[in-house]
């Protein structure tokens, strides 16, 4: 994309966090489709906690999107799976950025320690507690 013909709406995020958010989405999906939820649902909250992460207007754009949709946010869940999906997300994302650190790829190893900081709030914001 050309960054002149850019609007303010626009969303641009580093290449290595570009990569690395499209290779959650896809683990998600396959996992999915391999009807392996815990794996898919850990994988589709790293993704997310990327693009939250990295794009501070990520929630915002969701909820507009699903205004029109019915039963969006019907989510609930205790606090003990809450906890459950924080812990499982956040020792993938520490395994994932040792990783990166023993490649020396920096950029994707700080991507992760930046996200795995912040997941308990990234998991409590997506449900539901009511």
């Amino acid at each position: 994309m050309d960054r002149t013909t850019m609007d303010d709406n626009d969303v641009m995020l580093p290449q290595a966090a570009m990569d690395q958010l499209c290779y959650h989405v896809r683990r998600a999906a396959v996992f999915g489709v391999a009807g392996d939820v815990a794996e898919s649902a850990s994988e589709a909250v790293l993704a997310w906690a990327i693009l939250d992460h990295l794009w501070p207007g990520a929630g915002d754009a969701a909820l507009t999107a699903s205004r029109e949709l019915i039963g969006q946010d019907v989510a609930g869940s205790s606090e003990d799976h809450r906890a459950a999906a924080a812990r499982r997300a956040e020792a993938q994302a520490l395994d994932l950025e040792g990783h990166f650190v023993t490649v020396g790829m920096h950029d994707e190893a700080t991507l992760y320690a930046s996200v795995a900081d912040r997941l308990e709030v990234v998991v409590g914001s997506l449900v539901n507690t009511a």
